[in-house]
């Protein structure tokens, strides 16, 4: 199977797309396609908003922000604008040291989560199926993208760009309010792959949907679990 078959495979049959990539993992179209769009959006985000409102709301909700005054906040919203357009070079290039890098901590995340419960696969594999299981994420840059086109200005949040979020569809919290942040970063493309990321393992280690998605999740329920106990006090 090339790698549009695959690609086919993991929406109607994600069984089948996962026996291939065990027989012949590979990683790099996946991991190109992963890390271009994300550079794209990232740079496209950066070069069109309003820096000096962005930094300004960013610095108003935050606790090193509260600790400013409101000259000193002004002043450092004045310098990010002024620097726009370095800013969203290192905001791209960022992309694209930080997400192979992510990437690759799952795949070492699932090489040991599953060597220690039995299951031998290769570093590659892990990282295959790392790539291949978060191109859902791809998907939500095609919102993002629709709210960039049909911006009537540009003050636009970051939290914006997800109008497919858990707090579009079912909290609706406003800036500022407990949890709009928490809310705003999880949606159902990063659903749909952890789904993708436990019918990998299910299938590569023959165990139970129950084992496949504690493995896969449990980074995921830490990580919210962690940040929701902090936002929702």
């Amino acid at each position: 199977m090339n790698n549009l078959a695959i690609l086919q495979a993991l929406v109607f049959e994600p069984r089948k797309a996962f026996g291939e990539l065990d027989a012949r993992p590979r990683f790099w179209w996946p991991l190109l396609l992963l890390v271009i769009s994300q550079m794209v959006v990232t740079f496209w985000y950066m070069s069109f908003v309003d820096l000096e409102w962005l930094v300004d709301q960013q610095l108003s909700s935050s606790t090193f922000g509260a600790n400013m005054t409101a000259e000193e906040s002004a002043r450092v919203a004045r310098q990010a604008a002024e620097q726009g357009g370095m800013r969203a070079v290192i905001s791209t290039v960022a992309v694209a040291i930080l997400y192979p890098i992510i990437l690759l901590i799952g795949a070492l995340y699932y090489m040991l989560a599953t060597k220690i419960t039995g299951v031998e696969r290769s570093f590659r594999h892990w990282f295959s199926l790392s790539c291949w299981a978060t191109i859902p994420v791809v998907l939500a840059l095609i919102p993002a993208a629709i709210v960039l086109l049909t911006a009537s200005g540009n003050q636009i949040p970051q939290e914006a760009l997800q109008p497919l979020s858990f707090n579009e569809l079912l909290f609706h919290r406003s800036p500022g309010d407990p949890g709009y942040a928490l809310f705003a970063n999880m949606n159902l493309f990063q659903v749909a792959s952890v789904y993708l990321g436990a019918m990998g393992v299910k299938t590569w280690s023959g165990r139970s949907w129950v084992y496949a998605i504690v493995i896969t999740a449990l980074p995921a329920v830490l990580i919210y679990g962690i940040w929701a106990f902090f936002a929702l006090r």
